[in-house]
């Protein structure tokens, strides 16, 4: 078995160097004795050991040793009872860190230490960080495993362990941590800028909406200025109809201020040109004021923000009050009861009734 010992790699692990990766490495571990019933050599084998993050990647073999009186290797007057060399320290985990038990085996002579884990915790093993360590091996090994092999030797059963390195596990990159951490940034970022831009759009589109509502404000002035305003006069049609205004369903009186709309729907003047404001119809027939005054467009990417959209350029039109029978002709009513109202002013002199609003 000597020359089992002969160390087989002698490169210490990455992670000791700034800036390298981080690799988990596991370890094959072979566990042989003589079984006292049968009195022939048990060998098992398994990939279940991690050496530690400070250890050398290197193989070690010996004889397995407990530390006594402290099974957990935290006291000082720690000793192990070795019959032979080489040996390798079992310790278990708790109580203190990795670098004082590994530390406390070094100082006895053992060429390895093997720390298995805590009760409960099956054959789990965790990765071990224990600088100052020097060139000593050191793995991590399962509690089920461990436990075992510290029965066998407290029962009296000399124990051989072969530990060999296997591979890398993992891995854990600095450089797999840049890009997880990269990628989520970016990620972040995206979804921020969709959000940032998607505000900026709307606050912009909210913008226009309000300078073509002020502009069209200006323009419906310029509609209203145009309106034909006149007092009532005793003689006047619309007091011997016995007409009302629409908006505030009060009866037209003599030296009352009314407006004329093009659709011939007569109004008072302070009723009427508040509602067109915001409106910019007849209350009656729906009529709109801004014919010829702007010119509408629909744009198919702004349908969800805007109404309307108006001309960068007002068309200013010859007065709205030519040609009204043209525009009269062309206009259909919505209500019939509005439609019957404006035949009978047409006709005077034929008995109608008209419902007054």
């Amino acid at each position: 078995l000597g020359d089992l010992t002969t160390p087989q790699q002698t490169t210490f692990c990455s992670k000791l160097h700034p800036g390298a990766s981080i690799i988990i490495w596991t370890a094959n571990v072979e566990v042989s004795y003589i079984s006292t019933g049968t009195n022939q050599t048990v060998i098992n084998t398994c990939k279940c050991g991690i050496y530690g993050l400070d250890s050398p990647l290197q193989r070690a073999f010996g004889s397995v040793v407990l530390p006594s009186p402290d099974p957990l290797a935290c006291f000082s007057n720690i000793s192990f009872t070795v019959t032979q060399q080489p040996w390798i320290a079992l310790i278990k985990r708790g109580n203190c860190s990795h670098a004082e038990k590994i530390r406390a085996a070094q100082e006895e002579g053992a060429s390895a230490v093997v720390i298995y884990n805590v009760d409960g915790t099956g054959n789990e093993t965790s990765t071990m960080s224990h600088p100052g360590t020097g060139s000593t091996v050191a793995i991590m090994i399962g509690n089920v495993l461990g436990t075992e092999i510290a029965n066998l030797i407290k029962s009296g059963t000399e124990v051989y362990m072969d530990i060999k390195v296997a591979g890398p596990h993992g891995p854990v990159s600095p450089l797999w941590i840049y890009i997880m951490s990269f990628t989520f940034f970016a990620i972040t970022v995206i979804i921020l800028s969709y959000f940032i831009v998607i505000v900026f759009k709307r606050l912009y589109r909210n913008q226009q909406l309000r300078i073509q509502q002020r502009e069209l404000k200006k323009v419906a002035e310029k509609a209203i200025a145009k309106l034909q305003v006149r007092t009532l006069r005793r003689t006047d049609p619309v007091l011997s109809e016995d007409y009302s205004c629409a908006v505030c369903i009060d009866s037209f009186k003599r030296g009352d201020v009314v407006t004329n709309l093009p659709c011939r729907h007569v109004f008072h003047k302070t009723c009427i040109e508040p509602w067109l404001l915001e409106h910019h119809t007849c209350p009656m027939c729906k009529y709109d004021i801004l014919k010829g005054e702007v010119s509408f467009s629909t744009d198919v990417s702004d349908v969800k923000y805007f109404y309307l959209m108006i001309s960068a350029a007002i068309q200013v039109s010859d007065p709205i009050y030519e040609d009204l029978d043209t525009r009269k002709k062309e206009h259909v009513y919505e209500n019939p009861t509005f439609e019957q109202e404006q035949q009978c002013s047409d006709h005077q002199g034929i008995n109608c009734q008209t419902h007054q609003m």
